[in-house]
């Protein structure tokens, strides 16, 4: 790292190498990853255990996850700065979670609102990784001793989990862990989808006109934007009863810097298509360089690799000190 260890709090967060990660995931998350590096003793990991709890293709899973890590390093990570890894190659997470597992409840796993939503009911047949998915998520940060996690406010609930399972065994065992806090912002945190406004902006979307890819040609980029839903009128203009427009002015507001306010102004009553147009080249424009830099990337995979590998190292260095501590205080070591 470029500072001391212990001379700036540290965050960790983490993002699933499944589909391709869209506008919503860079404005929502990555961006703010990129500006935290600087702030913080930063870890961001490649969670490809997570991928794995539902069905996979490993070939696929594999491409992705290198493809990933070009996609954060175009955006701005800096992997001599931060410490990006692939968390299949720190062997201490699956060690550390189950421990935890042992000291989880199973009603406070049945009670997690996206275990619910992702075995749709059918809790007799759903995968055990989607119901112990959050005590993995609880040993990735406190393996790392993190005070932070910049999340989601849809991962409040896991990270609440978190917190309880790093105090109990705290409060059990020993003084181990820090016990960390959500960072949530607000800032960009609900991208929408194009084609439905009152949905989120999400990677698993099989429709081609929902997301804008980070990987996306600019005559793609324009193309979805100028056939995104807009509501009735042709005032340019935000509110609650108009959530396509709030969506495409709150994307323009991000990507150019500029006040809602004061693009409402700027196109008023001049209609739809011409605001389209200008978001359409913002946006593009905001992209080229990160498109530019991916391509570059991708094209050397070793070098990927090298990079990926060499955060595993620094990262499994941390988690070791960590599981030292952990191991002897469950009696599963000696004592150092």
């Amino acid at each position: 790292m470029n500072v001391k260890e212990g001379s700036r709090k540290r965050i960790f967060s983490g993002i699933q190498p499944t589909g391709e990660p869209h506008l919503g995931n860079y404005i929502g998350a990555i961006r703010r990853w990129v500006e935290m590096q600087h702030e913080y003793d930063s870890f961001f990991c490649l969670v490809d255990l997570h991928a794995i709890t539902l069905p996979w293709d490993p070939q696929k899973l594999s491409s992705q996850t290198l493809n990933t890590a070009a996609m954060l390093i175009a955006c701005g990570i800096d992997p001599e700065r931060a410490v990006l890894f692939r968390q299949s190659q720190v062997a201490q997470h699956t060690e550390l979670a189950w421990i935890l597992t042992c000291l989880a409840r199973m009603g406070e796993l049945r009670r997690m609102v996206q275990f619910k939503e992702k075995s749709k009911g059918d809790t007799e047949s759903v995968g055990t990784g989607v119901f112990t998915y959050p005590v993995l998520q609880a040993a990735d940060v406190l393996l790392y001793r993190a005070h932070g996690v910049p999340v989601g406010e849809d991962q409040r609930q896991h990270i609440e989990l978190m917190r309880d399972l790093g105090a109990r065994f705290n409060k059990s065992l020993g003084r181990t862990f820090v016990i960390p806090e959500p960072l949530i912002s607000t800032k960009g945190a609900r991208i929408m989808a194009l084609d439905a406004p009152r949905e989120k902006m999400s990677k698993s979307s099989l429709r081609l006109n929902s997301v804008i890819s980070l990987t996306d040609a600019p005559e793609l980029v324009a193309k979805k934007i100028r056939s995104a839903v807009t509501d009735s009128g042709r005032e340019v203009a935000g509110g609650e009863d108009k959530p396509a427009l709030t969506n495409l002015l709150t994307i323009f507001s991000l990507v150019e810097g500029t006040p809602v306010a004061e693009l409402e102004e700027r196109f008023g009553e001049g209609g739809y298509a011409p605001f389209k147009a200008a978001l359409a080249e913002a946006v593009v424009e905001h992209l080229r360089p990160i498109r530019e830099r991916y391509e570059d990337l991708s094209d050397d995979p070793a070098e990927l690799d090298r990079l990926v590998g060499g955060g595993a190292k620094r990262a499994s260095d941390v988690a070791e000190a960590t599981m030292v501590d952990v191991r002897a205080r469950a009696g599963l070591g000696r004592r150092p």
